[in-house]
C-alpha cells in the first residue's frame, strides 16, 4: 500500500454529484431520463462529531467482469467477518399482465451499475409498488439495487433499501435517530438537538456496513465485482496518530489519540482514505487553543 499521488481533501460539505454525470449506459439513461438533473450525495462531509460505530463506504459501480455483460451481476464487501452483498441489475418496470405483473427489462445485459441510494427501493429511489398511482402512464420502474444480505432481506417489511454508498440525513435508518422535534422541544430544546437525538445519526453507511468496532490493523478486506478487476484484496493499515494542543498562554494539553470513524474507498480511483476524529477542548481567554499539532506517536495515548 502507497499513499496517494495526490491527498483528498476534508470535505466541509457533502459531495454531490448529477445523476447524469454518472457512468450510465443507454437503457440506465432511459430510465432515468426525467432524474437525470437531479443532485445526490456522493460522498459525506469530514466535519462532524466522531461517530459511534465505524463507517465503511464504496464509492463506485458494481461492475462485471470484463468479458461478460449479464441481466444483474452480484457484488460484495468483506472487513473481517462482517460481509455485505447487492444484486445489481438491469433497468426493469413493472408491465401489467392479465395474471398481475411482470418485471420488464430495458435491456439484454449491464456491466456497470453505480452504487447509490437514487437507484435503490425506497422514497428517492425506484419505489417497487406497482399499485402505486396507478393512474400515471409512467412506467414503474424497479430498483437497480437490491439486498442480498439475510439480515437487510428480514427487513424488507420496513423497506430498508439496499446499498455500500453514502446515505442522506433523510435515509430511514438515519431518521430513527434524529430524536423528537414536537412541541416539547420547540418550547424547552430548541434550537439544541433534541434530548433523546442519538449521535448514531452521524453515521452514514448502510447499516450492513457500520461496524461496532474500528477495524483492527491487518484487518483483511476483499472487494467484489467492485471494479474492472473482479476480486481485490487488501487490509485495514496500521496507523496511530494523536494531537497535542497548545493554549495561547503557552501551556502545552495532554496529547490525545484520534480514533479512526470512517473508510471510504473508491475503487474505480484505486484510493482508500480514512477520516480520524477527536474532540478538544477550545478554552476561553488565555486558556484558549491557538496551536493544535498532529503527530505520530511512539506508544499508543489515551
Amino acid at each position: 500500500m502507497a499513499s496517494a499521488e495526490r491527498q483528498v481533501s476534508l470535505y466541509e460539505y457533502p459531495v454531490n454529484i448529477r445523476l447524469g454525470d454518472l457512468k450510465l449506459d443507454q437503457s440506465q439513461k432511459e430510465a432515468m431520463r426525467s432524474r437525470l438533473d437531479e443532485e445526490i450525495v456522493w460522498l459525506g462531509y469530514d466535519l462532524s462529531p466522531p461517530k459511534p460505530a465505524f463507517d465503511v463506504i464504496v464509492a463506485g459501480y458494481v461492475t462485471a467482469p470484463t468479458s461478460c455483460s449479464e441481466m444483474f451481476i452480484d457484488a460484495g464487501i468483506r472487513v473481517g467477518t462482517r460481509t455485505a452483498s447487492i444484486r445489481a441489475h438491469v433497468p426493469r418496470f413493472w408491465q401489467s399482465r392479465w395474471i398481475g405483473y411482470k418485471a420488464t427489462p430495458l435491456a439484454t445485459s449491464v456491466r456497470r451499475v453505480p452504487i447509490t441510494y437514487a437507484v435503490a427501493d425506497w422514497a428517492q429511489g425506484f419505489n417497487i409498488d406497482p399499485d402505486q398511482d396507478k393512474s400515471s402512464p409512467l412506467p414503474k420502474y424497479l430498483p437497480w439495487i437490491e439486498s442480498l444480505n439475510a439480515s437487510a432481506n428480514h427487513r424488507r417489511h420496513s423497506r430498508a433499501p439496499a446499498g455500500f454508498g453514502c446515505w442522506p440525513e433523510s435515509a430511514t435508518h438515519r431518521q430513527a435517530y434524529l430524536g423528537t422535534f414536537g412541541k416539547t422541544w420547540k418550547k424547552d430544546g430548541s434550537p439544541d438537538l433534541p434530548r433523546d437525538f442519538n449521535p448514531r445519526f452521524y453515521n452514514v453507511a448502510h447499516p450492513d456496513l457500520q461496524l461496532p468496532e474500528v477495524p483492527a490493523s491487518g484487518t483483511e478486506i476483499r472487494l467484489v465485482h467492485l471494479a474492472e478487476k473482479s476480486i481485490i484484496d487488501f487490509a485495514f493499515p496500521f496507523l496511530s496518530l494523536a494531537v497535542q494542543a497548545r493554549t495561547g498562554a503557552g501551556h502545552e494539553l495532554t496529547p490525545t489519540s484520534l480514533r479512526p470513524d470512517t473508510l471510504t474507498i473508491e475503487p474505480d480511483e484505486d484510493r482508500l482514505s480514512i477520516v480520524w476524529r477527536v474532540l478538544i477542548p477550545t478554552g476561553t481567554g488565555d486558556s484558549a487553543i491557538r496551536i493544535v499539532r498532529l503527530f505520530k506517536p511512539p506508544v499508543s495515548i489515551r
